[in-house]
């Protein structure tokens, strides 16, 4: 996912659970911490505009996001809130596939749930110009048209 430049990081999870399993880049654990945080609370501005203290379970939230469904408290993943801004269907080989696009200033991600995966691109544009929405998407359709193409 991340051997071309255009993303800044990327993941691995069980569709079933929205575990994740694998993350890249892998030196020093770094893609870990650029995907995954564990449970925290945040502070979540209400309808009313006041806040209130939400624990936020990434599991849950990108779970959700993979499954078509808006989080109630948003869509986190490490430790950032991102705004899922698009979500469509793709045909990658013989499937069809939900493509989910988030962002949050200067950030992004693409989520592509296949049979029994989610797949799960960042990235980052001040990493530089070739890291953007649309290489990203780009690679993250490519990766799960290789895990569909697998049986996955």
């Amino acid at each position: 996912l991340i051997d071309e430049g255009y993303c800044c990081a990327g993941a691995l999870a069980y569709l079933e659970s929205g575990e994740m399993y694998a993350a890249a880049p892998v030196a020093d654990e770094a893609g870990w911490g650029m995907v995954y945080k564990e449970d925290h609370d945040e502070e979540i501005m209400q309808d009313d505009m006041s806040t209130k203290t939400v624990k936020i379970t990434e599991q849950s939230t990108f779970l959700e996001a993979a499954q078509g469904k808006r989080p109630a408290n948003g869509l986190w993943i490490g430790g950032e809130k991102y705004t899922i801004t698009q979500t469509t269907d793709e045909t990658i080989g013989d499937a069809d596939v939900k493509v989910i696009m988030a962002n949050r200033p200067k950030k992004g991600l693409c989520i592509v749930p296949t049979t029994t995966q989610i797949v799960l691109a960042m990235y980052n544009e001040e990493a530089g110009p070739s890291q953007n929405a649309g290489n990203c998407k780009k690679t993250a359709l490519a990766f799960a048209e290789y895990l569909v193409g697998a049986g996955y």
